[in-house]
């Protein structure tokens, strides 16, 4: 009961909280919209609706701002002097903006490592070090945007060409999917040190 109270603590609390923020926005753009909403016909006239209609349009425009040069110059000012501060926001940032199909900066590769008993556990490649050392992110399962940070021998990690989403899909899915995985380590010709 135990581990199951705290994995789903993991599942729910963040999306939980997604929505409270979610929600208290579109209450907060309620509040901003309403002299709007008194000029308008009743039948699209709701101060919800249209607070939802304001945000996706500031979403937008925020998103055009921001592939502008100056946009993209003001981006990387809010991004290093405030939230590069928030603990874990650029490994979060860099793997959804592969999930969404965007480029980023600082690519996270999918991967497989191998554990101590010789298993192997999917991760995410951050970056290779000249000590012939590895940093990898390890999701946790089922919410593979949380996870741990690992300094590791680089003969342990083996990369994986499949997309990031696939990988994320597999680890939300507890696993279920995996063998799209080992496929991809099979095509490439992998030896593995396992003992099995």
């Amino acid at each position: 009961m135990k581990t199951a109270l705290i994995t789903g603590l993991f599942v729910v609390l963040p999306a939980w909280l997604a929505i409270l923020l979610f929600v208290k926005i579109l209450v907060k753009l309620g509040v901003v919209v309403k002299p709007i909403t008194g000029q308008l016909p009743k039948e699209i006239g709701h101060p919800t609706m249209v607070a939802l209609v304001v945000f996706i349009l500031i979403c937008l425009l925020v998103g055009a701002l921001f592939h502008t040069p100056i946009g993209r110059k003001v981006g990387r000012i809010i991004q290093s002097n405030i939230l590069d501060r928030i603990p874990g926001y650029a490994s979060l940032q860099a793997i959804a903006a592969q999930t969404a199909g965007f480029e980023s900066d600082q690519e996270f590769q999918p991967a497989l490592i191998v554990v101590e008993d010789g298993s192997l556990q999917p991760a995410f490649l951050v970056e290779t070090h000249e000590e012939d050392l590895s940093t990898v992110f390890i999701p946790s399962v089922p919410t593979p945007m949380a996870g741990g940070i690992f300094i590791m021998p680089s003969d342990r990690v083996h990369e994986v060409d499949i997309p990031v989403p696939t990988m994320m899909k597999c680890i939300s899915k507890w696993g279920s999917g995996s063998s799209e995985l080992l496929d991809a380590l099979k095509a490439k010709g992998t030896k593995l040190p396992i003992p099995w």
